[in-house]
């Protein structure tokens, strides 16, 4: 009987530690290049305990899954994971292998492990601690990307390009860098354009769900108002392939809520014309091509020979690395340090890394946790397909730990408790 309330005392002690975890990474990963890059200019630290100090989440995520493997095996009981917890763990585990098939690139793998498990290794920590609350961590992600939103809105209209550096010696980072054209790209504190429009994908979608579900006059809804300042900002960053992902789920949710609600679809479809227009309009006004904006210079030559590139190579890499990869770090933002595939794609990320028989469990992983967001939440449903076709242009999952720790800590929330009303745990 002590046995039983001491193992009680400490699931519970774990679980309050760990829900702790989960916020502090929602809150911190949005402001991690800002943190970097003030580390890197005013403390003087090594590059190495900079490394670590920025990455602390890393670790700690390992130790979460250790200790509830542990408990487990002490227990001598696993828990009764659903099919999506099996496939996301699968996928970790033919890393791993993989990374002891290619151990004479060690420093290569592990680097690329970093990037690859992420949000696998996060989905599954969230299950393990298994709290059923996910609207506080919504409203705080909803508060996180307005305040984003807002700081996107600013920079682009009054501040000068590269204001961090003139301002506050932040060299390398903010508005203005990591622009692929003329007219400067809102970025906000992330790491980039891209990165700030697929972070406030899941929020658009969130408020958007929440303007049709709403009751009140349209223009007296305050969820009106801030889906059209994250619509601006992502407007503003000019990021293609999150505009495509946007516009392309944002019709299939038209096509599904709107029924009986024609008047809100016109609204929300003008909401979203409004704000590409402006961004656009302001773009041609300061001599920006019009070619430009939709081809980003070169860059869109760049992509595609990038991807012809990759596709060549994969196919002519022989029968088992087709099947298992070429190895994990061989592909995705690890080559862009350390020199190998530059794929522009994620989902040709994983198969360079994990090859077809990875690929397979990750589209069986993904069709699981959709079939799950569609029965559980809407908003979820299709800011994943949005963030899915966002990752046929960029390694969005990969290089965007404050969307991709986000949004999988959110979706593992909702499974949680889809599972205790279902009974299936």
């Amino acid at each position: 009987m002590e046995q039983i309330v001491s193992n009680n005392k400490f699931e519970n002690l774990l679980q309050k530690i760990g829900v702790v975890f989960l916020y502090v990474s929602i809150i911190y990963l949005p402001l991690y290049e800002l943190i970097l890059h003030i580390l890197q200019s005013y403390t003087g630290l090594s590059d190495q305990l900079i490394f670590w100090l920025t990455h602390f989440y890393e670790p700690v995520i390992v130790l979460f899954i250790l200790i509830y493997l542990i408990k487990f095996a002490i227990q001598r009981q696993l828990p009764k994971f659903i099919k999506v917890d099996i496939l996301a763990a699968a996928i970790m585990l033919l890393a791993l292998v993989m990374i002891a098939i290619y151990h004479n690139d060690l420093q290569r793998g592990l680097q690329g492990l970093r990037f690859l498990i992420l949000p696998f290794a996060i989905y599954l920590t969230t299950r393990f601690i298994n709290d059923k609350n996910p609207h506080k961590l919504i409203k705080i992600y909803l508060i996180i990307a307005s305040l984003l939103a807002v700081m996107a809105i600013i920079e682009y209209f009054f501040l000068p390009r590269g204001y961090m550096d003139i301002y506050y010696n932040l060299v390398g980072f903010g508005f203005g860098q990591n622009t692929l054209i003329s007219t400067t790209q809102a970025t906000a504190i992330l790491a980039g354009p891209n990165q700030l429009a697929s972070y406030l994908i899941f929020p658009f979608f969130y408020l958007l769900h929440r303007y049709f579900a709403g009751k009140k006059s349209i223009l007296m809804m305050t969820d009106s108002c801030l889906l059209i300042l994250i619509a601006l900002a992502i407007g503003l960053t000019y990021s293609r392939s999150a505009l495509i992902g946007l516009i392309i789920s944002a019709i299939a949710m038209f096509a599904y809520v709107g029924r009986g609600q024609r008047d809100k679809v016109i609204y929300a479809i003008l909401f979203i014309v409004i704000a590409v227009t402006l961004a656009a309009t302001y773009a041609l006004r300061n001599g920006e091509l019009p070619r430009d904006i939709i081809t980003h210079g070169g860059s869109m030559i760049g992509h595609q020979t990038a991807m012809a590139e990759s596709f060549k190579t994969f196919f002519h890499g022989g029968l088992l690395k087709i099947l298992f990869g070429f190895g994990v770090g061989s592909a995705g933002p690890v080559a862009l340090k350390l020199g190998g595939i530059i794929s522009e794609n994620y989902y040709l990320q994983i198969c360079f890394e994990l090859g077809i028989v990875g690929l397979i469990i990750y589209i069986l992983f993904i069709a699981g946790l959709l079939n799950n967001m569609f029965r559980k939440s809407k908003t979820l449903f299709f800011a994943l397909i949005a963030l899915l076709i966002n990752a046929f242009f960029l390694h969005i999952f990969s290089d965007n730990p404050a969307m991709a720790v986000s949004v999988f800590i959110i979706t593992a929330f909702v499974i949680n408790l889809e599972v205790q009303n279902s009974g299936s745990v």
